[in-house]
């Protein structure tokens, strides 16, 4: 069978329909990856910010109970202690 002009137009047509489809292909993988990579960083930001608040928070705690006035602190608060 010898390819008529319009079998190798169409062939032709089909393997640039296939590459683009390809190379769509890679750039939404390359998008997902980078878009992955992104939400990685911010999730590890907000751990760290969160462990820097906690630890602010429990700093601020020990220095508050190393002021308080022991006249001054609650029977309830002396019992838990």
């Amino acid at each position: 069978m010898v390819a008529t002009p319009i079998d190798i137009a169409q062939a032709a047509t089909a393997t640039t329909a296939t590459l683009l489809k390809w190379q769509k292909s890679m750039e939404e993988r390359a998008t997902f990856r980078q878009n992955m990579d992104q939400s990685r960083r911010a999730i590890q930001a907000s751990r760290e910010l969160l462990k820097r608040l906690r630890q602010r928070h429990r700093d601020e705690m020990s220095e508050s109970s190393e002021n308080a006035d022991p006249s001054t602190v609650s029977i309830s608060q002396r019992a838990g202690s």
